[in-house]
């Protein structure tokens, strides 16, 4: 019978930090472009779907903002 073990409290914090260093990277991408506040846009869990398929902090910044669409 195999046992589960339970998640590290490091192993954790690598995932937690982790995202939180993605979400800073795609706030400072969405400033230089002059877009807004990132919690506007999108929130944490869907933020964490873009982080768990490995897509860009500038990929994911370019395609919550869109200055052509801001000026219709």
């Amino acid at each position: 019978m195999k046992l589960f073990h339970k998640t590290s409290a490091l192993s954790f914090y690598m995932i937690h930090s982790g995202f939180k260093a993605f979400k800073a990277r795609v706030k400072e991408e969405l400033d230089s472009m002059g877009g807004g506040n990132l919690d506007d846009f999108i929130d944490d869990d869907s933020l964490h779907a873009y982080y768990r398929n490995g897509d860009s902090p500038d990929f994911v910044a370019s395609s919550l903002w869109n200055p052509a669409l801001e000026e219709e």
